[in-house]
């Protein structure tokens, strides 16, 4: 331990010179944000904005998603855009191969050529069905040079959803894999309207034409269509959209009920487009994007489109998440957006690492940790830590990585300064909507910190509104998040009902997010409004609060907190987390064992107790019953919606006999006469 001890001492002394002569930028976080009164309520908007116009564009040759990538396409031609990796078998992929933007404005001319030749009229929607790929992107910007729209479909949709969203918007064409045609053939039946199914994978004609036929639908390839495309093209069917037209409808995940059709305008899409840019972190043609996250989301639309600006280049994923390393490995991006839950699992995986590593190996990274922690606070990155240790995690998601991005939901602080110290120190956090384009706040390059998702975007103001019934007051800085700027959307697409409930006659946006503003202009989302429940003595308890705190136990994967207002206590659906507890999860029933072990159960008791005290829960948001479940809560089995939500109302009717049993347990339990008083 002699040499050991020598380093350590060393490394100390080292780091104390570096404090001493470059002490950092301790007032680089002053206030971002500015504020006026409104009709008697604040109302606050990025500093640099004040009382002057909204940004709603960030080139003036960019007003229309058209335009997103013709200007680029004009400017640097040969600049490579989008890249596949060809499969060879077995699971194993090629290289990537790469169409330039000369190539792909080119293409979507084509594409919707063939649309148009088929019946595609001005104001038409073309429903898109498949997950990341080449196809996908160039049959969404296929509509834009012929004034159509589309809309998405999340590639994990069910039957259910997907036949409403078809039906609700009389999709004549739908543009999919060739996974999906087998469930297209059975919802046909209930979506009248729909007549030509596009399959982006090949020799699939001679399979399916026949049985499609026999439904009343016509089946062609992308490349027929495109063949068509160019044989009937002329700059004369060319019908250029304005900023007021519909450029797209994206459904929300549908948590509660059917999913709901967001209405976004070309002028809210490049407005929501200033979002990443007002990051402070200019992006260059250099850059290259992994594509994996679903892009039928608006946060993966948006980083493609501030890669767009910077003429950069977008790479595909192979369709499984579990390849994405090798995916990256080829590629070698240097943008890597992610979302809380894949940092929750690389988190898991370093720290389960070093744990298991021998003690010196430990000592030296809680050092260096600690070390760099105490550095990007200050605003420096001192390199002598990631040559010593945090370079080989980094390797973990490329050494190319310059930038990493989360908005999909509020991350935890440690999740968020373990992926700045060992990751990529430039991880702005930002927080937005699909029905405000993805904009709302970011943190900016420089002020990237712990705990808040940034100050205002310069498209946007904001306000907090009273919620007296969760004590949430604007007088104290804290309330419902309230949108109001040229990218929050046109309403919910046949839905009135549900638009009224969000959208104001002022224009305002209700997030249904709490929200609190914070001594340095940057907002912080503490709490949700929608999902309130209320106890029998009148309390109210926010589940979905509740089940991110018991996901913190070491044993546990996934949690449903239930409660109503004709019962005094909260109970719960839990699932192990198996693997941390050693078990395969492919082996069902050894699984079902490991939730009747009393062992199991006494042990998740103990850490929901434990994270109980720690997160300071008040007494009635303690779980007082909860039943071990040995299946995940997952898309396949409907009880997460697209976004993986819990679906609440599915997950009560679906437990709903083992919620009555776990409220009559208690209640035997509190009837019985040897209850120890506590």
């Amino acid at each position: 331990m002699g040499p050991i001890f020598l380093i350590v001492i060393l490394l100390i002394v080292v780091y104390i010179y570096y404090l001493f002569f470059f002490g950092g930028n301790r007032n680089r976080f002053k206030n971002q944000t500015t504020s006026h009164e409104e009709n008697g309520e604040t109302v606050y908007r990025y500093d640099r904005v004040g009382r002057g116009p909204l940004q709603e564009i960030v080139d003036e040759r960019i007003k229309t998603v058209y335009e997103l990538i013709e200007v680029p396409a004009q400017d640097k031609p040969n600049n490579q855009l989008f890249g596949t990796r060809k499969p060879l078998g077995n699971n194993q992929y090629g290289e990537y191969e790469w169409v330039t933007y000369g190539e792909f404005v080119t293409m979507r001319k084509h594409f919707g050529s063939g649309l148009v030749h088929l019946g595609a009229k001005t104001g038409d929607p073309i429903a898109i069905w498949a997950p990341n790929r080449l196809e996908w992107v160039l049959a969404s910007h296929s509509c834009y040079p012929y004034n159509l729209y589309n809309v998405s479909l999340y590639d994990t949709l069910g039957r259910e959803s997907s036949t409403f969203i078809l039906k609700q918007i009389e999709a004549q064409f739908l543009v999919c894999d060739k996974t999906k045609i087998p469930a297209v053939f059975k919802l046909k039946k209930e979506c009248a309207s729909l007549k030509y199914i596009i399959c982006m994978d090949e020799n699939v004609i001679d399979q399916y034409k026949e049985k499609a036929e026999s439904v009343g639908l016509n089946l062609y390839t992308v490349q027929e269509i495109l063949q068509i495309g160019e044989e009937t093209f002329s700059e004369e069917k060319l019908n250029l959209p304005t900023p007021e037209d519909i450029c797209m409808i994206m459904y929300t995940s549908g948590t509660y009920g059917n999913p709901k059709g967001a209405i976004l305008t070309h002028k809210n899409y490049i407005a929501g487009t200033v979002n990443p840019i007002n990051t402070n972190i200019v992006p260059n043609e250099n850059d290259i994007l992994i594509s994996y996250l679903p892009l039928a989301h608006i946060y993966e639309k948006m980083m493609e489109s501030w890669i767009f600006y910077g003429h950069g280049k977008i790479g595909f994923f192979t369709g499984n998440v579990r390849n994405i390393t090798s995916d990256m490995n080829i590629l070698k991006p240097t943008v890597f957006p992610v979302v809380p839950r894949i940092l929750s699992r690389i988190y898991d995986n370093v720290m389960d690492k070093i744990s298991n590593s021998p003690f010196h190996i430990r000592q030296l990274f809680r050092f260096c940790y600690w070390a760099k922690s105490r550095d990007l606070k200050r605003g420096r990155n001192f390199s002598l830590w990631d040559i010593l240790i945090f370079n080989k995690i980094k390797s973990m998601v490329g050494e190319n990585i310059r930038l990493m991005v989360t908005t999909s939901a509020p991350i935890s602080t440690t999740h968020h300064n373990f992926a700045r110290v060992c990751l990529c120190p430039l991880l702005p956090q930002s927080y937005g909507m699909t029905e405000t384009a993805g904009a709302g706040t970011c943190q900016r390059k420089g002020k990237v910190s712990l705990g808040n998702v940034g100050s205002p975007s310069t498209d946007i103001e904001i306000k907090l509104v009273d919620v007296p019934e969760m004590e949430y007051f604007a007088s104290k800085g804290e309330g419902e998040v309230w949108f109001r700027g040229p990218c929050v959307f046109q309403g919910y697409y046949k839905n009135q009902e549900e638009t009224d409930k969000v959208l104001t006659q002022d224009g305002w946006l209700k997030s249904g997010d709490i929200g609190r503003i914070n001594l340095n202009g940057t907002f912080s989302i503490i709490d949700r409004k929608k999902n309130i429940l209320k106890l029998q003595q009148g309390e109210y308890v926010a589940p979905e609060y509740l089940e991110s705190v018991f996901n913190k136990c070491p044993s546990i994967a996934q949690t449903y907190v239930y409660g109503s207002s004709f019962e005094s206590n909260l109970v719960a659906i839990i699932v192990p987390d198996f693997e941390a507890l050693g078990y395969d999860q492919q082996n069902k029933e050894a699984l079902r064992k490991v939730i009747a072990d009393p062992k199991i159960k006494k042990q998740i008791e103990k850490e929901m107790l434990e994270i109980s005290k720690i997160e300071k829960l008040k007494g009635f948001e303690y779980i007082k019953e909860f039943h071990l479940e040995h299946e995940m809560f997952s898309v396949e089995n409907g009880l997460l919606s697209d976004t993986y939500k819990l679906k609440r109302i599915t997950a009560k009717t679906y437990y709903q006999k083992t919620l009555t049993k776990l409220y009559d347990n208690f209640k035997k339990k509190s009837d019985s006469p040897n209850k120890k008083d506590k």
